[in-house]
């Protein structure tokens, strides 16, 4: 079997066993809001914002490079 396919489904079965063992609900205060909800939601929202910020950052530092720089005329 592929390696990838094998390592998702283990990495999924972790997640399902995360999310069954950390269903508590908590509070959330995030500026003027206040809301509850899930621990687990919490983390993997946190998670998911890293990962996104992560991407962003590192493709646009990817495009910033391969723009060619203009060379100063003599």
């Amino acid at each position: 079997m592929n390696f990838k396919l094998i390592l998702g489904a283990v990495l999924l079965l972790a997640a399902l066993v995360f999310s069954v063992q950390n269903a508590g609900a908590v509070d959330v205060k995030f500026l003027a809001w206040k809301f509850s909800t899930s621990l687990a939601l919490v983390i993997f929202g946190a998670l998911a914002a890293g990962l996104i910020g992560g991407w962003a950052i590192t493709s646009a530092l990817r495009r910033q490079s391969k723009t060619p720089r203009s060379s100063p005329t003599p």
